[in-house]
């Protein structure tokens, strides 16, 4: 009996330095996986579902409450609805939903997506997540009156600093005339298209649901080792894979003295 506590509290502390790396990154669960376990299609040519979904939000004070567990249906219709705006192109997106969806940021979690690719489109330019640089980009892109004409190598760079941040970053990264203002430059700035690494995976659900916060009642079939895996090969952090690997080595050499 005594083998067994001592296994099973050893389980425990090795499956605690396995969720290390989850917790300092942030664990933003991807829009593909989200949209297989709250039964919804990403669909860029759903417009009436989109549609319907940002009503719902709208009719039902879901900025002021829109957690899962106190309301759920709008926790669901925001992902529905932030999954379309990230990954559709501009053009395909109700006017309606770009100007109305940031209204939900605060209060509703978003998931992780990034625009779909296109075809033949170069590389978009690696940013930052510092607060400043897209907010200087959106001033100088009306200083330029790139919104009239954006078809200058400048106004190209400018409109990729301030896009990266929109797409990339934490909702509050940029401001608010920033966030609505760059929707009002994707027209005229819409000529210049770039594609974020990784995206021809962007509706492929690769995440792990096992340290979810959603309830238990969502099926789960995914595999946590092979998914720690794939998170440390991204690039853990030193802190989170010398625990992984002390607590390994911790437990194999208890068990075999137990043995």
């Amino acid at each position: 009996m005594m083998k067994l506590s001592k296994a099973l509290f050893l389980s425990a502390t090795f499956a605690k330095a396995c969720n290390a790396e989850r917790i300092l990154e942030g664990d933003i669960h991807s829009c593909a996986c989200e949209a297989i376990e709250f039964e919804f299609e990403i669909n860029c040519e759903a417009i009436d579902t989109m549609m319907e979904s940002m009503t719902f939000l709208k009719s039902n004070n879901c900025a002021a409450v829109c957690t899962e567990d106190e309301a759920p249906d709008c926790f669901r219709h925001y992902l529905i609805v932030q999954s379309h705006h990230d990954f559709c192109p501009e053009e395909g997106i109700p006017e309606e939903i770009e100007d109305g969806f940031h209204d939900f940021d605060t209060a509703c979690t978003a998931c992780a997506i990034d625009r779909k690719a296109t075809e033949g489109a170069e590389d978009c330019p690696v940013g930052t997540c510092d607060k400043g640089p897209g907010d200087d980009a959106y001033a100088a892109l009306i200083l330029n009156d790139c919104g009239k004409d954006c078809s200058s190598d400048e106004c190209k760079d400018l409109y990729f600093t301030l896009r990266y941040q929109h797409d990339k970053c934490e909702h509050d990264t940029i401001s608010s005339a920033s966030e609505e203002g760059m929707h009002d430059l994707e027209v005229p700035c819409g000529i210049h298209k770039c594609n974020y690494d990784g995206v021809d995976n962007n509706l492929v659900c690769v995440d792990d649901h096992d340290d979810h916060d959603h309830g238990d009642d969502h099926g789960d079939d995914h595999d946590e080792e092979t998914d720690i895996a794939r998170e440390m090969g991204d690039g853990a952090s030193d802190a989170a894979t010398a625990g992984l690997t002390g607590a390994a080595s911790f437990f194999a050499g208890v068990l075999y003295f137990m043995a």
